[in-house]
């Protein structure tokens, strides 16, 4: 009887844990049908290419800061739309990308950005390009499919594991531009650093499992993914890319995750009750990119006077994010963790500000 009863229980417990999964698994696939409207390859659909080939006319563009789709983004324009020269913080201000932030109630991480391949797709248009995210399970179709696209001459933007691409056990997720192929490497330019004038080459293995490693990581519903880009028609409702931004810095809570000045507000509190600290890097790239975002404002919206005010409010946001990483660089105990809490709850005010000013600028 006992026997029976705890093989029944066994039998629940997995039941659970499968629905679980399931559960957590569609709607993980959801976001992602949602997020990058992404079209599967079919075996077949790509046709023969030359045995090898490189895109020649890019320059090379690449950042310290984490602001490497952003330089993927310029070089492909810079290619694509010869007539137009625009920044990294103009694209950054069109992806949205330092425009929001979110916190993870369950593990309690806290990313400073938002996700790059998203923030790319929203950008294209204003630029003139029309971006399509492929996808697939086969890394000889994903293979394939990349050469095909490069020897049609189209550059395509892969999102990987850059510590397998250096042979480490580490993982640092990147976006690299891949322009060229021969039988055996794949040629592209780093989207990372400085000095990276030079072309670099990486086996087809360590593509594909760099590649893989990434989708494995987030839980993507496919192996291996790349984004491909071409030119299109332009989009130039600025009002969209303002009031987009503003959502992303306002932001909005879910059982799960809160994002924009929630998610400021939701670090502060946890940091407060836990009384611990490791957000040190996201905090050092919440100081220099709300900082580039004011240059932005006082650039670009300099006859503008609601807009000027952003720009003020990004340098007050960014001098408070560095007062706090000083003061937590001093000592992590209780009464500092307190005071850089303090700052971050602030910030998160400041922050709902900015999106509240940006809201009302877009209508």
């Amino acid at each position: 009887m006992i026997t029976n009863i705890m093989s029944i229980i066994v039998v629940v417990i997995a039941l659970i844990i499968y629905l679980f999964f399931m559960i957590f698994n569609f709607y993980q696939k959801k976001y992602y049908d949602q997020a990058y409207s992404p079209k599967e390859i079919r075996f077949g659909e790509m046709r023969k290419y030359s045995e090898k080939y490189i895109l020649e006319g890019f320059f090379s563009v690449s950042s310290e800061k984490q602001y490497q789709e952003a330089a993927a983004i310029k070089m492909i324009n810079d290619k694509i739309n010869t007539d137009t020269n625009i920044s990294i913080d103009n694209i950054n201000f069109l992806m949205g990308y330092t425009y929001g932030v979110s916190f993870n109630r369950k593990n309690k991480s806290f990313v400073p950005f938002l996700e790059p391949t998203v923030c790319s797709k929203i950008c294209a248009p204003f630029l003139g390009l029309n971006m399509d995210y492929r996808t697939t399970n086969s890394s000889k179709v994903f293979v394939d499919a990349i050469k095909y696209y490069i020897s049609q001459g189209q550059p395509v933007l892969v999102q990987l594991d850059m510590a397998t691409l250096l042979g480490k056990n580490s993982f640092y997720s990147i976006s690299e531009l891949i322009v060229g192929y021969n039988k055996n490497e794949f040629c592209y330019y780093e989207t990372f650093g400085i000095n990276n004038e030079k072309k670099k080459y990486v086996s087809v293995k360590k593509l594909v499992d760099a590649t893989k490693k990434l989708n494995t990581k987030f839980k993507k519903p496919w192996k291996y993914g790349f984004s491909v880009f071409k030119a299109s028609e332009k989009n130039q409702q600025i009002k969209d890319v303002i009031k987009t931004n503003a959502r992303n810095l306002i932001g909005e809570a879910s059982p799960r995750t809160a994002s924009g000045s929630i998610a400021i507000s939701e670090l502060a509190k946890h940091i407060k009750e836990t009384k611990t600290f490791s957000y040190q890097w996201p905090l050092e790239v919440l100081a220099y990119s709300r900082s580039d975002n004011a240059k932005f404002f006082e650039e670009y919206f300099k006859d503008d006077n609601d807009l000027k005010q952003v720009a003020n409010l990004f340098k007050v946001v960014s001098e408070k994010y560095n007062q706090a990483l000083k003061i937590i660089k001093i000592e992590i105990n209780e009464a500092n963790i307190n005071e850089v809490s303090r700052i971050l709850f602030e910030n998160s005010q400041l922050e709902e500000q900015i999106g509240r000013i940006l809201e009302k600028a877009s209508n």
